[in-house]
């Protein structure tokens, strides 16, 4: 069993050679992996896990964690042993790298959304400006429809198992994967309540792709005017799209294609804010008349999400945030955690176009 446990821990080392080798060859990636057996075993997952109501992904965490918080305190009662510790650490890397990657990591390293859809990612910041006008125009319009009163905020109506539905079956009738990504399999979709939302909150996550069991998850705490974007943003890594800002792209395309008014006002937000947090740091006296056109009831929208995460902001955030920058750009996306905002430059072109 040492034996074993030692040349498993080793293996760790042509894993490393491996990724790093595929790595640079996208396309087998994108034909043979993202759209092959990904497709394939993440559809087994999803058919298999969807019959349980709670998130097996994160039970699974805390099982995890109570057993090396045990095995630690095990360690520490008995005399250390740097040999037995350091394998033990190679053993359990290795395990968990060859999971993660095999089971989602190297779709991190797929063709880019961009290259395929043929979108452009740069922009001007005219192009910017114009783009902002429309979003603000059909985000009042959409907003006066619901709440009819422009001052007013809005409240989904939903609950989150019928948000997450709504996102889930948005994806079925997606003419841009249809026409971009006709091999996706989009069944068994799965958008789970995190168990471990208190957590995520303070971590400053609202929600999660758990690449081990290829379950999405939501976390509950967040306001519910949120959750249609988050739950589109991570069913699109659940489908195997692993960059941020293409998961942000994909999720407004969901929201702003659903028949509902609520999703399609919350994809036109989000994408306004994305806008004009972009247009403040190019040209501050536009961004200002231009918030002056917005219905201050999407104003109250915009700050009521800002006020949730502010009672949540601690050290520990920033912490976590910061090595999750880190954890993105090991994995191909050179601008880490600022990734997400990026989706401006998808959204902006992907308007143009249409």
């Amino acid at each position: 069993m040492v034996f074993k446990k030692k040349y498993i821990g080793l293996s760790i080392i042509p894993q490393l050679l491996f990724v790093e080798y595929i790595s640079k060859h996208q396309e087998t990636i994108e034909e043979y992996y993202s759209l092959g057996v990904y497709q394939f075993t993440s559809n087994i997952l999803r058919s298999t896990l969807s019959i349980f109501p709670f998130s097996i992904g994160d039970f699974l965490y805390i099982i995890i964690l109570i057993y090396f918080i045990r095995l630690l305190m095990k360690e520490l009662n008995n005399k250390f042993n740097w040999k037995k510790s350091i394998q033990s650490i190679l053993f359990y890397c290795s395990i968990f790298h060859f999971l993660f990657y095999f089971q989602w990591g190297l779709n991190y390293h797929r063709t880019s959304l961009h290259e395929k859809l043929k979108i452009d990612l740069t922009y001007t910041v005219n192009d910017l400006k114009e783009i902002s006008k429309q979003l603000i125009i059909k985000s009042n319009k959409l907003h006066r429809q619901i709440t009819t009163v422009d001052s007013s905020t809005t409240e989904i109506p939903y609950n989150i198992t019928k948000i997450n539905k709504i996102a889930s079956d948005g994806y079925n009738n997606l003419s841009l994967l249809k026409q971009y990504y006709p091999e996706i399999n989009t069944n068994n979709l799965i958008v789970k309540k995190s168990l471990i939302s208190l957590p995520l909150t303070y971590l400053g996550f609202s929600g999660y792709i758990n690449p081990f069991t290829n379950e999405s998850q939501i976390n509950s705490l967040i306001p519910k005017n949120s959750i249609p974007h988050t739950a589109s943003h991570e069913i699109a890594h659940q489908l195997g799209f692993s960059q941020e800002l293409e998961c942000n792209f994909i999720a407004f395309v969901n929201l702003t294609n659903s028949e509902d008014l609520y999703f399609k006002y919350n994809g036109y937000k989000f994408a306004l804010r994305q806008c004009l947090n972009e247009l403040y740091k190019y040209d501050k006296p536009t961004y200002n008349s231009l918030i002056k056109l917005l219905n201050i009831g999407i104003l109250k929208d915009f700050k009521k999400s800002s006020e949730f995460w502010k009672n949540y902001s601690n050290p520990i955030e920033l912490i976590t945030k910061s090595g999750y920058d880190k954890f993105l750009k090991f994995n191909n996306i050179s601008q880490g955690i600022k990734s997400y905002n990026q989706s401006v430059s998808l959204i902006i072109n992907y308007l143009k176009k249409t």
